[in-house]
């Protein structure tokens, strides 16, 4: 497996250049490109004219220090009240995204599914509008060779103050609609976090999903907050969700999406972090191939 983390955080406060090497003298072999929040808010040169001429410059950065983009993390800050025509306002920014993708060389991009209305009550319209804006998505990334990656959610419920189930959270369902979209260019992220945010066992989602899983999205949390920490640092069962890895025999990569393990350190400190980070990543992919073996799903 190929070992790969989120820059977002790193990139926000040291700059492009910075994080890539940041990340890469940490050892990590990949780097997931996350062009959220800037991209929305055209806070970013994606948004420019300049575009081409930078993902060159950014693919010259990660070459230059012996590491590439695996995936990357589509634009999501979307709210359906301020933008209910998602064709018109947010589809061109995808273009956009998967057109720097091409450029990057990044061969798919997870895709959140719209889920800015209230989930529970409104399953069979979140699935509706989910079938029509996957279908949309699928045919703007086919002109650019990019593949797309569903991801599951979670939904924070201001009833209870609390987080609860939300699109593809459910692990059948979110099964089912990967059949029925039915499309050889799209796969599923599972984010580790989400699962138990959501009230779901992710062992049990990965295993449900089984060969349907094609990336992945792994981080820790205390089970009620989507808090994005180290794996171990929090309350999920890593071996559990490891031996599951290991019963599907999955080959993708292991994306590591620990944003805020960063927060509380400044600048020059933040490359010992990034190396920790690795460290706990290397030690779980190592569990993972420890268990294929045992299960003789190695390759």
């Amino acid at each position: 497996m190929v070992l790969s983390s989120e820059h977002r955080f790193l990139r926000m406060h040291v700059g492009e250049r910075r994080a890539i090497e940041i990340l890469a003298g940490a050892g990590f072999d990949a780097i997931d490109y996350g062009f959220s929040p800037e991209m929305e808010f055209e806070k970013t040169l994606w948004t420019t004219d300049r575009y081409a001429d930078y993902a060159k410059e950014v693919k010259k950065i990660a070459e230059d220090n012996g590491v590439y983009f695996n995936q990357a993390h589509g634009p999501f800050k979307f709210d359906i009240s301020l933008y209910p025509d998602y064709s018109r306002e947010v589809l061109p920014l995808y273009s956009r995204c998967f057109e720097i993708c091409a450029i990057l060389g990044i061969p798919h991009v997870v895709v959140h599914p719209i889920h800015h209305i209230r989930f529970c009550g409104n399953e069979q319209m979140m699935w509706d509008m989910n079938m029509d804006w996957y279908r949309q998505i699928l045919a703007c990334a086919k002109g650019f060779g990019v593949k797309v990656a569903m991801e599951n959610m979670c939904q924070f419920d201001p009833k209870r103050a609390a987080y609860g189930r939300d699109v593809f959270s459910e692990p059948r369902e979110f099964a089912r609609f990967y059949d029925e979209l039915d499309d050889p260019d799209v796969t599923c992220c599972v984010d580790i976090g989400h699962c138990c945010v959501a009230g779901e066992d992710p062992a049990r989602v990965l295993r449900v999903l089984g060969s349907r899983v094609g990336a992945l999205h792994v981080h820790d949390n205390f089970l009620r907050t989507d808090d994005h920490i180290i794996p171990g640092h929090g309350l999920i069962d890593w071996d559990s969700v490891t031996k599951a890895l290991a019963e599907i025999g999955y080959q993708g990569d292991f994306t590591l999406e620990v944003l805020n393990s960063y927060r509380a350190f400044d600048a020059e400190f933040m490359p010992v972090s990034a190396k920790y980070i690795h460290d706990v990543g290397r030690y779980m992919m190592a569990k993972v191939e420890r268990y294929k073996k045992e299960l003789g799903n190695a390759v």
